[in-house]
């Protein structure tokens, strides 16, 4: 048995598993589709109608039916009769409501408060929100113990959590190095990015946004709202996104293409290579980037968007470390860049908020901490902070260690590398895996080796701090393994 959501029904693949399926006369397999006509957002009729589901599986050659799909009687009786199909597939299109149970959370309640939006997809509720629910839930059991002649529903008490001690990280992501981290600050670095996109809107009238059923994550909703007639919402059909971008940088228009790095660079990677050979221009913004959050797991973690980037010629791949550094690095793509650009663009809060001096200047890092005994090269907030902790650790170790913000993965100013050539000592810290990404273009470029601290094998999931220091990626962990590097030399 396979369930799918509606929405998924959007992508391609899809299709091409349908008609095999119905060839092959695959009776065993029966598919069910949760018909709750809403995407993460919106529904699914304003995102891509996907259709009388029905008739389109019965057109595939499927036996289809349909059914509650909250009446556990009516979903018994319908898998009974599947049982006397034996000569092709079938679907259950189960029709259900989302966050039935609870009322500010079904969909049509929440789609009315929300102003046609839906916010109750993704990500945990605040504190009102949830003992709201819990309250309507446990009330509703406990009238149907009453009625059955049972006691209502009682809970253990948990032990209050320790008070975080002053300094320590809330929120996500947090460090794995203790007590020198700092508390969550509110910086989004995709938030600058939303914004920066909405004011070069207002200066350029080619400026199209395309986007795959993301845009509150991806923040271009505020683009949309602004600019409807150059908003374009493809759906969950990533190969199909970028390949309405390239036909529209053939007509001229600058394209910005948007979804989680894990989807776009990979399942979009041959459409993507058919449009960098045509040498038009279009931005990719990769969002979601890197190793944290790990929570959802590994199909969200992209850690190895870069490699499946960086062999394709005239194709820039930049990370920006804070909310400056992304407008900036989004301005330059725009109005500046001569070849497509990918930017990689974390989804969380900045750990911390980086102090960048001076302008950013092409194919050049920008030193946030003094060294003598080596230098850190790393990119974007998370990994950036985790680098400065390190730094401030080996500090009282006795150990110098310089941290450099490199936001240009593929992309090196000759001058700059004849600097670097100087350093004895330069380790690269990668929010991907440790090869295909940063350090290997540093190390081509140099001529020389150098150390690479990047996610190794596959990405840990859990919390932030779980995962960064399963792969030895907090400040902590990576204070150590540069203390053991030095103390080889």
């Amino acid at each position: 048995m396979v369930m799918l959501g509606d929405g998924e029904l959007q992508e391609g693949q899809n299709y091409e598993g349908l008609q095999a399926a119905a060839h092959e006369r695959l009776a065993g397999l029966t598919v069910v589709v949760d018909r709750n006509e809403l995407q993460s957002d919106k529904p699914t009729d304003e995102i891509v109608a996907v259709g009388e589901l029905e008739d389109r599986f019965r057109a595939f050659g499927w036996h289809a039916v349909s059914c509650d799909g909250h009446s556990f009687g009516e979903l018994r009786a319908t898998f009974a009769t599947l049982r006397g199909v034996v000569d092709r597939p079938q679907v259950v299109v189960a029709r259900t409501i989302k966050g039935k149970g609870v009322s500010f959370m079904e969909h049509p309640t929440a789609l009315r408060e929300g102003g046609g939006t839906y916010r109750w997809h993704a990500g945990a509720p605040d504190d009102e929100s949830f003992e709201r629910a819990f309250a309507e839930i446990a009330g509703r059991l406990d009238e149907r113990l009453g009625a059955a002649g049972l006691a209502p529903l009682s809970f253990e008490p948990l032990a209050a959590e320790a008070e975080l001690a002053p300094g320590s990280l809330v929120g996500e992501p947090v460090s794995g190095a203790g007590a020198r981290t700092a508390r969550v600050t509110d910086e989004y670095v995709v938030d600058a990015y939303g914004d920066e996109l909405v004011r070069l809107g207002a200066e350029r009238d080619d400026l199209v946004v395309l986007d795959a059923d993301l845009a509150s994550d991806c923040r271009v909703r505020a683009f949309e709202l602004a600019y409807p007639d150059r908003f374009v919402e493809c759906g969950i059909a990533e190969q199909d996104m970028v390949s309405t971008a390239a036909g529209l940088a053939r007509h001229g228009l600058l394209p910005v293409v948007n979804s989680f790095a894990s989807f776009l660079a990979s399942r979009a990677n041959e459409q993507i290579y058919n449009q960098a050979s045509e040498r038009t221009r279009v931005l990719y913004a990769l969002h979601y980037a890197g190793l944290i959050p790990a929570g959802p797991g590994k199909s969200h973690q992209s850690v190895r968007d870069i490699s499946l980037l960086a062999a394709l010629p005239e194709l820039a791949i930049v990370q920006p470390g804070n909310g400056e550094e992304a407008r900036d690095l989004l301005r330059w793509a725009v109005e500046r860049a001569a070849e497509s650009v990918a930017i990689r663009l974390a989804i969380g809060p900045s750990p911390r908020r980086i102090e960048l001096g001076g302008e950013l200047e092409v194919g050049r890092g920008r030193e946030l901490r003094e060294g003598s005994d080596g230098v850190l090269l790393a990119y974007g907030p998370v990994l950036l902070h985790e680098a400065l902790v390190a730094s401030e650790l080996l500090a009282d170790r006795g150990v110098s260690l310089a941290v450099v913000d490199m936001p240009w993965l593929n992309r090196f100013d000759a001058a700059w590398l004849e600097e670097l050539r100087r350093v004895d000592r330069i380790v690269v810290l990668e929010d991907h895996a440790s090869v295909g990404a940063l350090g290997d273009a540093l190390r081509r470029e140099l001529g020389r080796e150098l150390t690479v601290l990047g996610v190794e094998g596959w990405p840990a999931c859990g919390t932030p701090a779980e995962a960064l220091r399963a792969h030895g990626l907090d400040g902590g962990s990576i204070a150590t393994r540069i203390e053991l590097l030095l103390g080889q030399q």
